[in-house]
């Protein structure tokens, strides 16, 4: 599993999205760094609240974090490299679980690497301007490790919803088309037939309770991340039987 697990992150290396994810990671966190602190007064500057909400800013990682997963399957399917891959390692199962690994591992680096820059730049124009800064206080490293978690389930999403698609162009889109448009046109419907309490179980809503920032019409923490964790093993089972069943020659 190991020669696996190394395999799958020496693919992720030798791509160029890779380099693309770490270049956006980089200056998309600076950017919303900057503009946050740039738009605020010096006295908000000074307050815990908006220290950790710097620190939350790391969860919008969980969107590279689901395009990683995702396309850590689907391309083997679209280039054909899947073939080999199950020659090497028959049991097909062995090698969705070494890209669960993979993915984790490579989604935890992208978290680490967010926090990294919104500290680099956060803590530099702090000091500079002498806001206070709560860096040891307990709600900065509860913030820190709810994004973690976060960017691991996204990450796990995508590589469930990659196993159950294959098709990569579906994949991507699809998920993207669910995230920023079907959800938020099932609210309206649930709205309508007076269940919109339903809202907060689907998929990526749920994914929205489990970063522990909170919300309207959002799941409790712990909800959150429960329901999150079903829907990802309810399609990673579906994924997995499609996969076990698919014919590579």
């Amino acid at each position: 599993m190991i020669d696996l697990v190394r395999a799958e992150l020496l693919k992720i290396r030798t791509v160029r999205s890779w380099y693309v994810y770490l270049g956006l990671i980089v200056l998309f966190s600076a950017i919303a760094v900057a503009a946050d602190t740039g738009s605020s007064t010096s006295d908000e500057r000074s307050t815990l609240s908006f220290q950790v909400g710097l620190v939350q800013y790391a969860g919008i990682a969980t969107l590279f974090a689901i395009l990683l997963g995702i396309t850590i399957v689907t391309t083997e399917f679209r280039h054909g490299t899947v073939t080999p891959a199950f020659l090497v390692e028959p049991r097909r199962e062995r090698v969705l679980a070494a890209k669960v690994l993979a993915a984790t591992i490579v989604a935890l680096f992208f978290d680490l690497l967010w926090l990294a820059v919104v500290a680099a730049v956060g803590l530099t124009w702090l000091s500079i301007i002498g806001a206070d800064i709560h860096l040891v206080d307990g709600e900065i490293a509860k913030a820190a490790a709810e994004t973690l978690l976060t960017v691991v389930l996204w990450a796990l999403m995508g590589i469930a919803i990659g196993s159950a698609v294959h098709s990569q162009v579906a994949a991507l889109v699809g998920t993207l088309v669910w995230i920023f448009v079907l959800e938020n046109l099932l609210w309206g419907l649930f709205a309508l037939l007076d269940i919109d309490g339903a809202v907060a179980y689907l998929p990526f809503r749920a994914l929205d309770a489990a970063d522990g920032t909170g919300g309207e019409r959002l799941l409790s923490y712990g909800a959150g991340i429960a329901v999150s964790l079903a829907w990802i093993a309810s399609i990673g089972a579906a994924g997995l039987f499609r996969t076990l069943r698919r014919d590579i020659t």
